[in-house]
């Protein structure tokens, strides 16, 4: 009985923490593996404050129209948002993260 706490926080810790893991990688992997081409329609700038530290949060969304016709919004960092602008056409190369300006 003296493994009794050890052995809860295995169990526990492969319940909860192992699927979450594993969930975060198949993620990864899977936008990894996407590719498509398309160009920004429209950027989005959206402030928001939290209410646990009183703090502004800022999220930087880029609308692009991929040539398949659909819309995807994707956040993207201060940075992106800056260099990115409406009008330019973006390539999402499978095995990269993020797509690029072409």
């Amino acid at each position: 009985m003296s493994n009794l706490p050890q052995i809860l926080f295995g169990v526990l810790f492969f319940i909860i923490v192992v699927p979450f893991t594993v969930l975060i990688i198949t993620l990864i992997i899977k936008g990894k593996k996407q590719a498509w081409k398309g160009i920004i329609i429209d950027k989005e700038k959206r402030d928001r404050r939290d209410f646990d530290t009183d703090r502004l949060e800022t999220s930087y969304i880029v609308v692009i129209k991929l040539e398949s016709g659909k819309e995807k919004h994707m956040e993207v960092d201060p940075g992106r948002y800056k260099e990115w602008n409406v009008g330019d056409k973006l390539e999402k190369i499978s095995g990269k993260m993020w797509p690029e300006k072409v």
